[in-house]
């Protein structure tokens, strides 16, 4: 009888590293890229040294996929942090720079620029094609001027720069959300003097029209958590959109949802008046 085989969960990180790249699974490693912790030399102040090596005509940040890999691959010498790969391109300094995984090892990997934010933040119209059962939900934060106009328009529109929710669904106070879009110094504007924000929150139908800046990794400007960010213009908002209110605690209530159908919205919980512009 065969001995039984470990489930591939409980394979060490090196072996499914090494097993994919030996059958030429590179959706395989990219899988596990995204998910991976990653050595990076890190400089005398404890920040990454963002080690560069030269190819191709193009720089390339080298990381390693264990410590004991850097040595054999003629790597600089420690000290070293750990950074997971959302955390390494959410502080990405230069987005025409590749990333070098393994550089020097029998399995190293070359990530050109565009596909380093790709990895992290693809299209929204790739993700939802190969996920179609899934829905993807955006959001906007309302500053405290603009809910009575929303409340108002019949046929409500969106431009600007949304964000993905499930990214920011672990986000409690509304300062800390800020602080995460990277719009902690618009608080007069957007925290009412209840410490509450308001965010218009929506699921995408039509992901195509979701751009994303590539100069930015695809990524929201703040650099306390990634938070995945897309462009939009005169985007209409479909119907069972909500206005939502996250409260100084963390709590959220939905105050309105948006009846396409009628071209309105309905109130669920009145918006006192100290909050209308």
């Amino acid at each position: 009888m065969d001995d039984e085989q470990p489930p591939v969960d409980d394979l060490p990180f090196a072996e499914l590293w090494a097993f994919a790249a030996e059958s030429g699974d590179e959706a395989a490693r990219l899988a596990l890229l995204r998910g991976a912790d990653l050595v990076v030399p890190a400089s005398a102040d404890g920040a990454a040294a963002w080690p560069l090596a030269q190819s191709q005509g193009r720089d390339w940040v080298t990381v390693w996929t264990s410590p004991e890999l850097v040595p054999a691959a003629g790597g600089p010498a420690g000290p070293w942090q750990v950074a997971s790969f959302a955390e390494l391109v959410l502080h990405w300094p230069d987005p025409a720079w590749g990333l070098a995984v393994d550089l020097g090892t029998p399995h190293p990997l070359l990530l050109e620029p565009g596909a380093v934010s790709r990895l992290l933040a693809p299209d929204l119209a790739d993700e939802v094609a190969a996920a179609p059962g899934e829905v993807v939900w955006v959001q906007q934060v309302v500053p405290i001027a603009g809910i009575d106009p929303l409340l108002h328009e019949r046929e409500a529109r969106v431009s600007g720069q949304v964000q993905r929710a499930a990214d920011l669904e672990h986000v409690g106070a509304p300062t800390v959300l800020l602080q995460a879009l990277g719009r902690a110094d618009e608080e007069l504007a957007l925290v009412t003097d209840e410490g509450s924000v308001h965010l218009l929150r929506w699921p995408v139908l039509a992901p195509g029209l979701y751009g994303v800046d590539r100069d930015a990794m695809g990524l929201g400007p703040g650099r306390t958590t990634p938070v995945r960010e897309y462009r939009v213009d005169q985007v209409a908002l479909p119907h069972g959109a909500g206005l939502v209110e996250l409260d100084r605690h963390g709590a959220e209530t939905q105050r309105a949802r948006y009846d396409a159908l009628h071209g309105r919205w309905r109130l669920l919980v009145p918006v006192p008046a100290g909050e209308r512009a």
